[in-house]
């Protein structure tokens, strides 16, 4: 019989992880940092990652291919979800549906093909760890990034 051990980090000492941060930083706007944590805990079915928000900074417009749970460990922040139309066209009209607060504590899920950001409110900073659940055939899930002038369309990153 094989006894596996708990793999733990803590959050609040781990930094920017600079080459994943170059790979990602055209998904976000303002100045964010992320730190890969499914990597840490040899994680399999999912990913997770600590993403930091500095004065503003958020995500660009983006939909997941599995579900994503947030939650914020520090800060404030905003999630906000659009009503999108032909999900497979590469500029799609968008129409806010929801704005929701987050701060510490908040645990916010995120279901598939949902299209949204999140990120900090002007002026603060804001962190939170994002759990991207894995596709039914435990595939790792896709994310899909938009440019968009967060009101009326998005147009696909190629």
């Amino acid at each position: 019989m094989s006894c596996t051990m708990a793999q733990k980090i803590n959050t609040s000492k781990l930094k920017s992880d600079t080459a994943l941060v170059k790979s990602k930083k055209r998904y976000f706007v303002g100045d964010a940092w992320l730190n890969d944590i499914s990597l840490k805990l040899k994680i399999k079915g999912e990913k997770a990652y600590l993403a930091n928000f500095n004065n503003g900074a958020r995500t660009k417009v983006h939909y997941h291919q599995g579900g994503q749970i947030l939650v914020v460990t520090k800060g404030k922040g905003m999630l906000v979800i659009y009503k999108k139309a032909h999900i497979h066209k590469d500029t799609v009209p968008i129409r806010k549906l929801s704005q929701t607060s987050l701060g510490q504590g908040d645990v916010a899920f995120i279901p598939k093909n949902t299209l949204h950001w999140h990120g900090a409110l002007k002026g603060t900073n804001f962190a939170h760890i994002a759990l991207n659940i894995f596709t039914e055939k435990a595939k790792e899930s896709e994310t899909i990034w938009y440019e968009s002038d967060f009101t009326s369309y998005a147009k696909k990153i190629k």
